[in-house]
């Protein structure tokens, strides 16, 4: 009873920090499915759902797997969300009782029309008790999703999942079906989310994809493929080149069918994506903690518009920086990536000794002193101080101009699949499994003739120039360049789509960046929430999910051996944690 009375307090928890700090009454009037279910509806009944699905699920005792009962799961999920629900309804009374400008002035998002959520419009007393019950309701479906057989479990999430996202969506797929000239009347309501027709048919399309991929699925994936003696071009999956180009038509086609708005977004995704895949090299491949990758994306922009002819801001009007060129942005790139990769192995150098928290703070520290230099008198000749820089060059390729959302995103589009291309061979090749030893036990690697110290700073330049290419395509994005731009915020952002998307990762990096840079972009909504959105969401994967959204395999087989091993030693058996390791890993 104590474990389902603290599932239950924490989910109620968690409603509370919803409500306090605005997000409940925030999103009263963003409907998802008609005008009955709203995202505050949601937010309201998944704290509950996720404490009943937790204390639903088959639990381990002294080692072995105890499966839960129906009316255990049931019932245990129900008390669970009544807790959860009671919790919520007994602070409403009470902020009811004590006077809700009292409450306000200390939490100032604790309004009347919170409260009035809260209740469902009735009186305190009474929506309390409403609300219990739907929160045991929320709990007991929760506990007993884990009661559905496979079979039916997968669709019904698919299409929940499916029904919400297009819910969620609801402002991006209207625009697409315009640009189709498809009608979306029977999706959507006209400022709203989707119709309970066009809820329905969704659900209906996921879950038959669902069925057909579990039934289906290795039949289509074998007659999609043609055999050969595995070798050459006779061994090479159709099924793969038919992905392959069914998604770079996709990826070609997105801006003419979603517009100017979503392209903008867009590109600011692929901006982070290289942020991201140049830090991947450092953390996700080497094991070296960077907390200072800013400094690379503010060398990239700035170097580039010192290079392409920008001008500085400055009192006396627009001036030429004090070095200064007027070259092409294609020929000053390969300028920008050289230099780049210079400055990551002067900033890897220093740090060569030094491992984990220890690198971590010296490379935040380093990133710091970027932010500062960059806005000091010191550099203000160069860069233009804290008035920055203007007139950067907009990388045209005749009369296209690539501060055009479509256009940009084509060029953006182009550097991050050289930039995929470039990581994925240096994983596979002599240097990446070096990195990867050096990342698992760097004495070892050491002890076998790995040159350790080559390998870091090889790390820190690949990193350091492919990062680089993401400055200087914000450059050509902005076309101005100020301070304000390189905060060490952007480090941390940065870091959170590596480990997000799964350290090692290439899809994890897109991922993580479509997660955290493009979901804020494009709901528009959550803008003022963005950091408590990644705080969630990095806290929520480190729990549930640890190896990543999208995990590397290696990585993520690193990680079932140590549950094994823990496993194993819970269950009072340390001696044979050797062999099980070596189990999972064969």
């Amino acid at each position: 009873m104590g474990r389902l009375v603290r599932a239950g307090l924490a989910a109620g928890a968690v409603t509370i920090f919803l409500a306090l700090v605005g997000l409940i009454e925030r999103f009263k009037d963003l409907e998802l499915v008609g005008s009955q279910i709203t995202l505050s509806l949601l937010f309201l009944v998944l704290p509950p759902f996720v404490a009943g699905y937790v204390v639903g699920r088959p639990r381990v005792e002294r080692g072995e797997r105890r499966e839960v009962t129906r009316n255990e799961a049931l019932t245990w999920g129900a008390i669970a969300g009544a807790v959860s629900g009671a919790l919520v309804g007994a602070a409403t009374v009470f902020a009811d009782a004590f006077g809700i400008d009292r409450i306000r002035a200390v939490f100032i998002q604790a309004t009347s029309g919170l409260i009035e959520i809260l209740t469902f419009g009735l009186t305190p007393v009474v929506g309390a008790l409403v609300l219990v019950a739907l929160s045991a309701v929320a709990g007991a479906l929760g506990g007993g999703l884990h009661l559905l057989p496979a079979r039916i479990r997968r669709p019904v999430v698919s299409a929940v999942t499916a029904v919400l996202l297009l819910g969620f969506l609801q402002r991006i797929v209207p625009v697409a079906l315009a640009e189709l000239n498809l009608a979306d009347e029977w999706l959507y309501f006209h400022a709203g989310g989707l119709t309970w027709f066009g809820a329905a048919v969704v659900a209906a399309a996921a879950v038959g994809i669902s069925i057909l991929r579990d039934r289906q699925g290795s039949q289509i994936r074998a007659r999609l493929s043609f055999g050969g003696n595995g070798s050459g071009r006779e061994g090479m999956d159709l099924g793969r080149l038919i992905a392959l180009a069914v998604i770079v038509a996709l990826l070609l086609a997105i801006p003419q069918l979603l517009g100017t708005v979503i392209s903008d977004v867009l590109g600011s995704v692929m901006v982070f994506i290289l942020l991201g895949l140049g830090l991947n090299i450092v953390v996700g491949y080497a094991g070296l903690l960077d907390l200072g990758y800013v400094a690379f994306f503010a060398f990239g922009a700035y170097t580039t518009g010192i290079l392409t002819g920008g001008n500085l801001n400055s009192f006396q009007g627009i001036t030429k920086p004090v070095v200064s060129a007027d070259l092409n942005f294609y020929l000053a790139i390969p300028v920008v990536v050289v230099l780049a990769a210079l400055v990551g192995v002067l900033i890897g150098a220093p740090v060569l000794r030094l491992r984990g928290d220890y690198l971590a703070l010296v490379t935040l520290g380093l990133g710091e002193m970027v932010t500062v230099l960059v806005a000091s008198p010191w550099l203000t000749p160069l860069v233009g101080g804290p008035s920055g820089m203007r007139d950067v060059s907009d990388a045209a390729i005749g009369n296209i101009s690539f501060r055009d959302p479509k256009s940009f995103y084509y060029l953006a589009l182009a550097f991050v699949l050289l930039a995929l291309f470039v990581s994925r061979r240096l994983y596979g090749s002599r240097i990446g499994r070096a990195w990867t030893a050096m990342r698992e036990d760097e004495q070892t690697a050491d002890a076998m003739g790995i040159s350790t110290t080559s390998y870091k700073l090889l790390a820190f330049a690949m990193g350091g120039a492919i990062g680089s290419l993401g400055g200087a395509l914000f450059a050509v994005k902005i076309g101005s360049l100020t301070p304000a731009s390189f905060e060490v915020l952007v480090s941390i952002q940065v870091l959170g789509i590596v480990i997000l998307g799964g350290l090692g990762s290439l899809p994890g990096v897109v991922v993580g960046a479509l997660v955290l840079v493009g979901l804020p972009g494009v709901l528009r909504e959550f803008e003022e929430y963005r950091l408590l959105a990644y705080g969630a969401a990095l806290v929520a994967v480190m729990v549930l999910r640890p190896q990543g959204l999208v995990p590397n395999v290696r990585r993520s087989r690193e990680l079932q051996e140590e549950e094994v091993a823990q496993d194993a030693w819970a269950a009072g058996s340390p001696d044979e944690e050797a062999p099980a390791v070596e189990t999972a890993a064969t």
